[in-house]
């Protein structure tokens, strides 16, 4: 399951899979899914998604998912980011429930087997990033400072958010959508993916994005992709 395009400034990876399924899992990434060939499915607690060419999963929605006997390309957007926040608006994916079929319109985003990122941007063009307030923004910017520490206590969090820690909590999960600590561990995946890439050893990437040690590190990947890191970044 090869890493095809990661930018992590934009917020955006594409990986992709095949003859693949993974264990129920969530993240907080939105997930797009196109198929190359064939079909896919994908299981939630709504529905079971069958024989589908495509689909979009909001953040945050446990779901399964398997490709098996063909190729899938799968896009993970940061909900905040540009990109996000277009998907977010023109498909509702706030008041989602359930992962979006084969949704209409994709198909533009989609040519040649690959996903148009560039065509993509276009169409965000005019979208801004997510409206978080202030004192939510000074939190992720601490976050992103301290990233690579085994640990960011809230406490300090608290401090450069000039919030109680108990408001800032409930501020940030009403927000973001997910608790701090589960951010924080998105962050530390992300950061491990971008020194994976750059040839380190999964031990050196879990030790560098503050990780206890690479099985800590592989828990908490697979618990967000439903897959161990093995397959994901091998070179």
């Amino acid at each position: 399951m090869p890493i095809e395009l990661f930018n992590i400034n934009e917020g955006y990876t594409v990986f992709t899979e095949s003859d693949y399924r993974t264990k129920k899992h969530t993240h907080y990434a939105i997930e797009i899914v196109c198929c190359k060939e064939g079909t896919f499915n994908v299981t939630t607690a709504v529905s079971n998604h069958t024989n589908i060419t495509s689909v979009i999963i909001p953040s945050n929605l446990p779901h399964r998912f398997s490709c098996l006997g063909t190729t899938c390309n799968l896009l993970f957007l940061d909900p905040l980011s540009p990109l996000g926040s277009h998907f977010r608006k023109q498909y509702r994916l706030v008041s989602q429930n359930d992962a979006i079929a084969n949704p209409p319109g994709l198909n533009r985003f989609y040519k040649n087997g690959n996903f148009n990122i560039s065509w993509m941007k276009r169409y965000r063009e005019g979208c801004t990033p997510a409206d978080l307030d202030f004192r939510i923004r000074n939190c992720l910017q601490e976050i992103d400072a301290r990233i690579t520490d085994q640990s960011i206590p809230l406490s300090q969090l608290s401090e450069a958010s000039f919030l109680s820690e108990s408001r800032l909590s409930h501020l940030f999960k009403e927000q973001i959508g997910i608790s701090i600590h589960q951010c924080i561990l998105w962050k530390k995946i992300l950061v491990a993916v971008v020194k994976a890439r750059e040839g380190y050893s999964l031990t050196a990437c879990a030790h560098y994005a503050g990780f206890s040690d690479s099985a800590h590190f592989c828990k908490v990947y697979a618990r967000m992709f439903g897959i161990n890191p093995f397959f994901v970044l091998k070179r």
